[in-house]
């Protein structure tokens, strides 16, 4: 039974990141167009769902990742589960846009430790293929995206935005109880080994350093990998703008269950880039691995702003769009490369903190232009722009003489 723990807390893991991002966060926006639709709120009015979210889950993070260092993991994963769920159960009691602010807080609350959790239980219960084995657990929220949006649409459509929110909340709810069942962080918490490991090699795993783990950085060199991880994590939030891709098909006279269609789109490169991210990311190692998506990514904005209106490509586009949900796999595998087992949660959290403060205004300054100009072309063409960036920046990254390739 030992020996098959590790596939009990690898499905776990599965419906923990499912429950908080795959449920959840990825419908967010099929249910905030439906609401704006339903009650005739403006963009604007309603930013202040996402802006919340993304201030409060910065912030948040540092706290709640040191509760996870301390505490176990089943408090900490079902305690998460509840604010998240609670952010959408909530909302049908509203009755001002102003309150949304209230989800988007409890929201941010309980998608702090998303990627953190899932991310530190892999790296504890696998020793190789950890790229690839983390890319699976995160595919089934690209599966729930992009099998519930169209559902969800429809359902909003037919019964209401209301009755979406309380099932959406409740199905969260459901699987992030089972996933806390089945998660253990620690193999030796069981009585059981890392997959692939056995007792006389995991000793030699164990003290094996990585390449920034124990070394002292200049004043400099922070400066310039702080900046470099805020360009990667910035471009990888391109994840924002899936939300707003519902709003950008209304925008052109499409129907809501078009946005729909076109976010299950975004789900089909969801989960695809999540499979194929760990895979090359074991082959060409963590960076390379960020400039080929980032370079993908880039250009679904391209196509987005030149394009669209025609179906055919807008779909291509959401496609390439949804590769921007490797953006955490990405910056966790590369914290791996950088981090001991024993710094890799702080440093993670710290990281992921610094690029998600950055982008916490994004939201309402997308609203914003939307609202001013009644277009996305700007917007997307700004987040073109970024991405291929951060492309030119990681590559000097050698040059700049701060990241260390592992050997």
């Amino acid at each position: 039974m030992k020996e098959k723990r590790v596939w009990l807390v690898f499905i776990g893991c599965m419906l923990y990141y499912g429950a908080l991002m795959g449920v959840l966060y990825n419908c967010a926006g099929v249910l905030i167009s439906g609401i704006m639709s339903e009650e005739g709120y403006s963009s604007s009015s309603l930013s202040g769902f996402f802006t919340a979210r993304n201030l409060v889950q910065a912030v948040a993070m540092l706290a709640t990742a040191q509760l996870f260092r301390k505490l176990n993991i089943k408090i900490v994963s079902l305690g998460v589960g509840l604010f998240t769920s609670f952010s959408f159960l909530l909302m049908p009691l509203y009755g001002s846009p102003e309150l949304w602010t209230l989800s988007g807080i409890l929201s941010g609350i309980g998608t702090s430790l998303s990627m953190l959790l899932p991310t530190t239980v892999i790296n504890n219960w696998f020793v190789k293929k950890k790229g690839t084995f983390l890319g699976i657990v995160t595919m089934l929220s690209g599966i729930l995206g992009m099998v519930l949006n169209p559902m969800v649409s429809k359902y909003i459509t037919s019964h209401g935005w209301k009755k979406s929110a309380i099932l959406l909340g409740g199905l969260s709810l459901t699987l992030n109880v089972i996933a806390t069942i089945l998660m253990e962080k620690h193999p030796e918490d069981v009585g059981a080994l890392p997959y692939g490991s056995n007792g006389t090699n995991m000793q030699a795993y164990e003290a094996k350093p990585r390449s920034l783990g124990g070394e002292k950085l200049t004043l400099a060199e922070i400066g310039t990998y702080l900046f470099i991880l805020f360009t990667v994590s910035m471009t990888g939030k391109g994840i924002q703008m899936t939300s707003y891709i519902p709003q950008y098909s209304t925008s052109l006279g499409y129907a809501l269950e078009v946005g729909g269609r076109l976010t299950s789109a975004i789900m089909i490169g969801n989960f695809t880039a999540k499979f194929l991210y760990g895979i090359v990311c074991d082959w060409l190692g963590a960076w390379r691995s960020v400039q080929v998506f980032l370079g993908i990514i880039g250009s679904s904005f391209l196509m987005l702003s030149l394009f669209g209106g025609v179906l055919p490509v807008m779909y291509l586009a959401c496609v390439f769009l949804g590769f921007s949900y490797m953006s955490g796999i990405g910056l966790s595998m590369v914290a791996v490369e950088l981090f001991d087992k024993d710094k890799f949660e702080t440093q993670y959290s710290r990281n992921s903190m610094f690029g998600t403060l950055v982008m916490t205004p994004i939201p309402y300054l997308v609203s914003y232009v939307f609202d001013k100009t009644g277009s996305f072309r700007i917007i997307f063409l700004t987040y073109a722009f970024f991405m291929f960036l951060a492309i030119v920046l990681i590559s000097m990254r050698n040059k700049l003489g701060v990241i260390k390739q592992t050997s």
